[in-house]
């Protein structure tokens, strides 16, 4: 043998010493080899749900194994959960309810109103004066926007228009009811357009007794702002007539006239309304209602929601 080869067995020895710490710890590890090529999870497709844990365990179970019996993968639904003692977390997609909602739907409706003021109202700023009821036809009309809430309530936004006459006559003020010279007999086509904003209460009741029909009862009040329309014509009364007689109503006027200028030309009130609707169809509306608003009105509406 040569010094060569003698010199080549130690070195040959060595290598295999320092070698060998790391070749045992790969095999005693086999476990975590495994995990090493094992691909990491996406969780960017997986939600987390509380599940329960029927797993049986085992003691003499190795912890690679039971690891692996805990992991439970659900592509078909996209579901993944992870598996504990007793339970598991998991995290799902929650749809959206109707309890997480404000506004439940919309609504539109044309309205026809009838209305007239009580002559005692007019009453307390006039002697004598013409009347609503008198020969009049007074009607209005309305173009409403029903804001639906989930609660039972709604909001009433309103574009109406109404016919304010009444019917010609003497009309003479209050503080000057002794002096009847000053009564003006008073031509007038007077008409409002107004905008109104209500909120109403829902009572159910009628629910499902019938595939096309539903009732429900709602009050409810607001306010409301309109613009005075056209003119008015005054003549004055014939003054002989007027100082002989107690009962201005069947006396003579002046052929000529002027304009009556006492009308402001704005205003507003406040609203107290009632109704009832019926639901046809799930879209289809009717209305009945009525109230006061500076004068009584009655209404039917017609309309739809969705």
């Amino acid at each position: 043998m040569s010094i060569r080869s003698l010199i080549s067995i130690p070195l040959f020895a060595s290598a295999c010493l320092l070698a060998a710490p790391a070749f045992a710890q790969s095999v005693d590890n086999p476990a975590d080899a495994e995990k090493q090529s094992r691909p990491e999870p996406s969780w960017e497709r997986f939600h987390l749900v509380e599940v329960e844990d029927d797993l049986p365990t085992q003691a003499n179970t190795a912890p690679s194994e039971t690891a692996d019996s805990q992991a439970i993968v659900q592509d078909d639904i996209g579901l993944f959960a992870l598996g504990g003692a007793n339970s598991s977390t998991v995290v799902t997609d929650s749809d959206d309810s109707d309890e997480d909602k404000i506004v439940k739907g919309h609504g539109l409706q044309l309205g026809m109103t009838f209305l007239g003021v009580p002559d005692s109202i007019i009453d307390n700023w006039f002697q004598y004066h013409g009347s609503t009821w008198d020969d009049t036809v007074n009607m209005g009309f309305s173009l409403d926007y029903t804001l639906r809430f989930v609660r039972p309530c709604e909001m009433r936004f309103s574009l109406s228009w109404v016919n304010a006459r009444t019917g010609d006559a003497y009309w003479l003020n209050a503080d000057h009811k002794n002096q009847l010279q000053l009564a003006d007999y008073i031509h007038q086509d007077y008409s409002i357009i107004a905008l109104e904003v209500a909120a109403f209460h829902i009572i159910p009741i009628v629910r499902n007794a019938s595939a096309l029909t539903e009732l429900d009862f709602y009050y409810g009040g607001g306010f409301w702002g309109g613009v005075v329309l056209d003119s008015a014509k005054r003549y004055a009364i014939r003054s002989s007539c007027a100082r002989e007689s107690s009962d201005i109503t069947s006396c003579p006027h002046e052929p000529t006239s002027s304009e009556f200028l006492e009308m402001p030309g704005g205003f507003g009130f406040v609203t107290v309304a009632l109704g009832f609707k019926f639901t046809l169809v799930d879209i289809l509306t009717i209305r009945a209602e009525g109230g006061f608003k500076g004068y009584f009105f009655g209404q039917l509406g017609l309309g739809v929601e969705f």
